[in-house]
């Protein structure tokens, strides 16, 4: 092969070579903005943990640094009554609807996950101390809630990323 010609198959293949490259970076990025976010901000399905039932779509959001999240919609309203009130909460909360109800704060990012926020539990009118950790690639959460005793005595629930057809 004459040496002009040997040339331009080297520059052919270093073109192809980089454009595969590209290409590659492309596809990496593609996929990995569709996976969920490694945030807990979002929507989720609220299963509860004694029955395995999906019993709410609640709303979590970052706000100056801590996470808060409310109540967006309920799968099983109460017979009778689709917008129940909140008569068991405590303070400005008592007398509230569910819905739209304000039940976690304060959780700051912390290296496993989320740490020293509180949850309320609208049914009893507890708060309890919670932590939060994602788990599958931020697709299912777990909620940590507690009293301080000597150790730390709760129990935790988890949750799925709920999808827009959830929401509606």
């Amino acid at each position: 092969m004459a040496e002009g010609a040997q040339g331009k198959v080297c520059l052919v293949r270093k073109l192809l070579r980089h454009v595969l490259i590209v290409l590659g970076v492309v596809a990496l990025s593609a996929s990995a903005s569709a996976e969920p976010p490694q945030t807990p901000a979002g929507y989720w399905k609220v299963i509860d943990d004694k029955t395995g039932r999906a019993r709410a779509i609640a709303h979590i959001e970052e706000r100056n640094g801590e996470l808060v999240g409310r109540i967006e919609k309920l799968l099983e309203p109460t017979k009778g009554n689709p917008n129940p009130i909140c008569t068991k909460c405590p303070g400005t909360k008592r007398g509230k609807p569910v819905i739209g109800l304000e039940f976690l704060w304060g959780f700051k990012r912390e290296s496993k996950g989320w740490s020293d926020g509180y949850v309320l539990d609208p049914e009893e009118g507890r708060t309890y101390h919670g932590n939060i950790e994602l788990s599958d690639s931020g697709r299912r959460l777990k909620l940590f809630g507690y009293v301080r005793i000597i150790v730390k005595i709760g129990r935790s629930q988890v949750w799925v990323r709920a999808a827009a057809s959830d929401v509606r």
